[in-house]
């Protein structure tokens, strides 16, 4: 019999450690004997299991008598459908199903044929269910009621391109208080305070980003989105981003793909720049992708 073990993460910036320590806490690590690993990386829960790649990998590999083990229930499916269909495969090929935490963790084999295990996962799968829909909707509600009350949402703009940050930080030094900063930038005191975060009183000062070497190459891992945003207007790019797109390493992230793109900061930031118009009529996706661009950027400058 193999343990065929399965772990997911919905995002690039999520971590499998959690998932790992239950795992080898029930033997269930790397390189025990037995043992399989299958993964689905940056992969969205509202992808359907059995049509996932890492899934289509262990589905691949399995055999009768081998047995499905997952840290917790959410990391293969979140709804019931989907792991009422992922019960049903499991039956088919006689391979039984394990959940090391939460409420169907006392379960031996979810994928069991009895009357009882079947009653328990239906009543304990369509509980969650409910519990889910029900914080849904009352957080729609309280959303509605913040918009009306005419409250912003959304994550606080933060002091975007290293130009702004370099103009914010001198101000500062000229006398201007954080919240006055705020103000004129239209940003949060939070992202005012981490930009002079080694300005304030007991920290000592760093280098700015104008004290960087511009002509130092640095690694940034482009999000998909980006990439695709920047291709399409190639054509209105200079030479060296073009050269540093092409010559970027891509990496498959699950449904998606990252490019490790290597060039001077000032590359960089054109790119970023270019990429500035994702905003324009772009999806919640597109602008986390520019987001997370930004602030790769910034890391690596500063």
């Amino acid at each position: 019999m193999a343990e065929l073990v399965y772990t997911r993460v919905s995002t690039d910036e999520q971590s499998t450690v959690r998932q790992t320590h239950l795992l080898a806490e029930a033997g269930l690590a790397a390189g025990a004997d037995g043992v399989r690993l299958f993964a689905d990386p940056a992969t969205s829960s509202k992808i359907p299991a059995l049509e996932r790649d890492g899934f289509r990998e262990l589905a691949g590999y399995a055999r009768p008598g081998d047995r499905l083990t997952v840290s917790e229930l959410y990391r293969l499916c979140r709804d019931l459908a989907d792991i009422l269909a992922v019960r049903d495969w499991c039956q088919q090929h006689s391979v039984k199903l394990r959940v090391l935490s939460g409420a169907l963790s006392g379960i031996t084999d979810l994928a069991a044929t009895d009357a009882t295990t079947t009653m328990l996962v239906n009543v304990l799968i369509s509980v969650g269910q409910f519990q889910r829909d029900l914080q849904n909707e009352l957080t729609r509600e309280g959303l509605a009621t913040a918009w009306a009350q005419g409250t912003r949402s959304g994550r606080r703009p933060q002091v975007a391109t290293i130009g702004a940050l370099e103009k914010v930080r001198q101000e500062y030094r000229e006398g201007a208080s954080i919240a006055a900063l705020a103000r004129r930038h239209h940003v949060s005191r939070v992202a005012i305070r981490t930009a002079l975060a080694d300005l304030l009183p007991g920290r000592p000062e760093q280098p700015a980003p104008a004290d960087i070497d511009e002509s130092r190459p640095i690694r940034i891992e482009l999000p998909g989105k980006i990439v695709r945003h920047l291709t399409g207007f190639v054509a209105d790019l200079g030479e060296a981003e073009r050269h540093a797109l092409h010559r970027g390493r891509e990496v498959q992230r699950g449904q998606g793909y990252s490019l490790h793109v290597t060039a001077p900061p000032h590359v960089h930031q054109a790119l970023l720049t270019a990429a500035e118009t994702v905003g324009e009529n772009a999806s919640a996706a597109d602008r986390k992708a520019f987001r997370i661009y930004r602030d790769r950027l910034n890391a690596a400058t500063t």
